[in-house]
């Protein structure tokens, strides 16, 4: 019989071993119970580039070919397909080609009242409903488009003043704004200030609103090179009327520095960095300049203060060019989510996104871009991540920008959207600079075009398309190819390239900006207009007579810089530009490469 002591000894194993059986039956439940929770989990969620298929694989090629026949003006196999499908999704698209065709079909009235009725929300009912007006004779009128709905966004211009100008505020202020605008342009603005301070509108406009339209007229003293005058004037302004005119601030750092006085300069510039009234745009820079300034009379205290008000606009151009000077990265989220299946069953319930996927599905990315941007203006905005995935998924750029721009969401990835498009040859420019261009060009719309005429991505007039190619089809019936993304991109890299080799020294990114967006001969004559100062490359951007190329050289570069960081390259014109140079071009991707799933980074 074992003694008491061996049976206390069982006792105790038997009892670790029922612990440990315990124990390790309550871990397997739980090891099931998180297995079976990420099974059900996983199962709700779509990865990451993941198919969207809204249509049939049969329906699909029925589509395609629909569309083909009917470019064509083959109806009568048409409509022998249309009678095969399944799903008819897409029939007011189908029927919108057909009754706009040039040449292989006359719509009557009735058809394009019919249409109007079906598909009034589509994104061609305007053209429909022209025509279908033109046509109507003594019929009752028809339906009329949808309204396109828009979200307002966060993107602010350069140096916006948020409304916080007096400049206008009466009717009696816009006319003589338009007069003051109208004489600047001519290059007149001393007669422009006569007129502000002529008894007959200092009895009828006040102090701060004429304060407000003199603080334009310095500016136009200061880039048309007359230094002192500017400062003299927009000083005034800004010691009576800072809250009023705050760019009055701006005018004079910028003067004063050009006067070689850099300790009045950082006064005028901190006080615009403080205005809480101005943009982040407007804020970074007269930061960075505040810095710039104190650095200059060795304060290096004052100066990292200023910087640090800089750094903390974020993806502003002198946000980015102070966190470099401070040793930081940018701090940006890159989030891109994959879409659950519960917001994309939503999503595709809505009509319109059903269409565009659908859209996007036969190849038809420019249709599909449009359905989904007017979808987005009257989508819940609890769904904004959702469609900007959705978006990533069917590669339109142009909605995932347009949703990042308007969501209260930061969907940072959706911001820098890097699409699945390689220009035709290959790419010989980075991809980085490509997209940074596209991105202000045309926000990703490739069927952008202006009033001017330039059409695509990159936003190709047909004369420079002529220039780099000598097809002189381009100015005539061929003008629509530059609606096609690869072909434009192409044409847009090939210029890029060209207009490099006027920049000094040779890649100069600020030049190379200022060229594509004015073109070279404003770059020459700007730089000798300018003078001995255009040799400091930001005293150069901020001198530049235009609004819109100063603004745009910030912005392409800021788009620039913040791909490089997206696509994870080294940004080495980030570095130059922080330490005071010239920013140049300095390849990193193969020339001649192609991206493959280049969206899904």
């Amino acid at each position: 019989m074992p003694s008491r002591k061996s049976q206390t000894a069982v006792a105790i194993q038997v009892d670790r071993e029922a612990d440990a059986r315990a124990r390790f039956w309550m871990l397997s439940g739980v090891l099931l119970l998180a297995i079976t929770l990420f099974v059900t989990a996983m199962a709700g969620r779509v990865h990451a580039g993941e198919p969207v298929a809204v249509l049939s694989e049969e329906d699909r090629a029925r589509y395609i070919q629909i569309f083909q026949v009917q470019e064509r003006g083959d109806l009568k196999q048409a409509d022998i397909l249309i009678g095969q499908l399944t799903d008819k999704v897409l029939m007011g698209h189908v029927l919108h080609q057909r009754y706009m065709h040039p040449t292989a079909y006359r719509s009557k009235y009735s058809e394009l009242r019919s249409w109007l009725a079906k598909y009034a929300d589509h994104p061609g009912a305007n053209k429909i409903h022209k025509l279908a007006m033109k046509r109507r004779g003594g019929a009752s009128v028809p339906v009329r488009p949808v309204r396109r709905a828009f979200r307002p966004t966060a993107y602010h211009s350069v140096y916006a003043v948020s409304g916080s100008s007096a400049e206008g505020r009466t009717g009696y202020g816009r006319t003589i704004s338009r007069k003051v605008r109208s004489l600047i342009s001519r290059e007149r603005p001393t007669q422009a200030l006569q007129l502000l301070d002529s008894s007959k509108v200092r009895n009828r406009l006040g102090a701060d609103e004429r304060a407000a339209i003199k603080a334009r007229i310095a500016w136009s003293y200061y880039v048309e090179g007359k230094i002192n005058k500017a400062f003299d004037l927009a000083s005034a302004i800004a010691a009576s009327h800072r809250e009023d005119a705050p760019l009055a601030d701006w005018y004079a750092g910028l003067s004063a520095w050009r006067m070689d006085k850099p300790d009045v300069a950082a006064g005028h510039f901190e006080a615009l960095a403080g205005n809480i009234s101005v943009s982040d745009w407007t804020r970074s820079a007269a930061a960075f300049w505040a810095a710039r300034s104190y650095f200059a009379i060795r304060e290096p205290a004052k100066a990292v203060t200023q910087l640090e008000i800089a750094a903390g606009t974020g993806m502003t151009f002198y946000g980015l060019l102070a966190q470099r000077q401070l040793g930081r990265e940018p701090r940006v989220t890159w989030s891109d989510p994959a879409i659950d299946a519960t917001s994309r069953t939503a999503l595709l319930a809505i009509e319109q996104v059903r269409r565009g996927a659908a859209l996007a599905q036969i190849g038809k990315q420019d249709v599909a871009e449009a359905e989904l941007r007017r979808a987005h203006g009257r989508l819940d905005p609890s769904l904004d991540i959702a469609l900007a995935t959705l978006a990533r998924d069917l590669n339109l750029p142009a909605t995932q920008l347009a949703v990042a721009l308007a969501s209260p969401q930061p969907i940072g990835a959706a911001l820098f959207p890097v699409p699945d498009i390689t220009p035709e040859g290959g790419y010989e420019v980075d991809r980085a600079l490509l997209l940074a261009v596209a991105r202000q060009e045309s926000r990703f719309i490739t069927g952008a075009s202006s009033h001017a005429g330039a059409a695509g991505l990159m936003q190709i007039m047909p004369g420079t398309a002529y220039h780099i190619t000598k097809d002189s089809t381009y100015k005539r019936g061929n003008r629509d190819r530059l609606n096609d993304p690869e072909h434009n991109l192409a044409l847009g890299q090939t210029y890029l390239q060209e207009l490099m080799g006027y920049s000094e020294p040779y890649g100069n990114l600020f030049q190379m900006a200022v060229a594509y967006n004015a073109g070279p001969g404003n770059l020459i004559r700007w730089t000798k207009q300018i003078g001995e100062d255009a040799q400091d490359p930001l005293t150069f951007i901020e001198s530049i007579p235009a609004a819109e190329t100063r603004g745009y050289v910030e912005r392409i570069m800021t788009n620039l810089w913040l791909y490089r960081l997206r696509l994870g390259q080294p940004s080495p014109s980030l570095d130059q530009a922080a330490a005071g140079g010239w920013p140049v071009y300095a390849p990193i991707e193969r020339a001649g490469a192609t991206v493959q799933n280049a969206s899904r980074l």
